[in-house]
């Protein structure tokens, strides 16, 4: 698994936790903050420094990813075949609304705009090629509305959990099974989820009041 981790001095590392209970930190050189998003089966880890230039980490080695043209870009996905998803900005600044991206190994880059939304945002890619995350539609006023969506075979599909303003698609595995995040601004209640044929079902862990999926494993549950 990976993620981030708090430092002293407001600095921030990504780290890398293994099957055996070890754990591996990265800091890019002279970046402040590096964030760990995905890791695939290959070990190829992605991310970001500093909320503004994409970070792919291969073994010892690293290298940056920009958006072409893109002030700031995040990655947050990596699939098998290192093809990439994130967010790009070309104002550079991610309060203003930005669009997603999809990368292959080659650098040739395609845009994900959910038709009428503002601002999409990919989450994951699927050794299979399918891509979800969330999106808000244009016109939308706060508490912002988030809305699930899934791409494949280049159509746009909404998915949303019941009864909730805001559905986070934050990651699905080749067979089909999305792990995320719903939030009911109104009620003040949230929780995690996996999407399994058709179904949303709840994932709950005892005297924990907040829970969010960000990951699933790369075949099945």
């Amino acid at each position: 698994m990976v993620g981030t981790a708090p430092q002293s001095g407001g600095r921030f590392t990504g780290y890398i936790g293994y099957a055996n209970g070890a754990v591996k930190t990265y800091n890019f050189p002279v970046a402040t903050q590096t964030h760990f998003s995905k890791r695939n089966a290959l070990g190829v880890t992605v991310g970001d420094i500093d909320f503004s230039h994409g970070l792919v980490v291969t073994g010892s080695s690293a290298a940056t990813v920009e958006y072409p043209g893109a002030m700031q870009t995040i990655l947050y996905g990596i699939n098998y075949w290192d093809t990439m998803v994130g967010i790009f900005n070309t104002g550079g600044d991610f309060s203003q609304p930005y669009d997603g991206f999809k990368m292959w190994k080659n650098g040739s880059v395609t845009t994900i705009a959910y038709p009428g939304a503002m601002m999409t945002n990919p989450m994951s890619i699927s050794d299979t090629g399918v891509i979800v995350g969330w999106y808000v539609n244009n016109g939308a006023q706060p508490p912002f509305p988030y809305h699930g969506f899934v791409l494949a075979n280049r159509v746009y599909k909404a998915l949303d959990y019941p009864n909730n303003n805001r559905t986070l698609l934050n990651d699905i595995n080749a067979s089909g099974v999305i792990a995320g995040r719903h939030i009911n601004t109104s009620a003040g209640t949230q929780g995690g989820f996996i999407y399994v044929n058709g179904t949303f079902k709840d994932v709950t862990a005892p005297n924990v009041q907040v829970l969010t999926l960000n990951g699933i494993n790369v075949t099945d549950m």
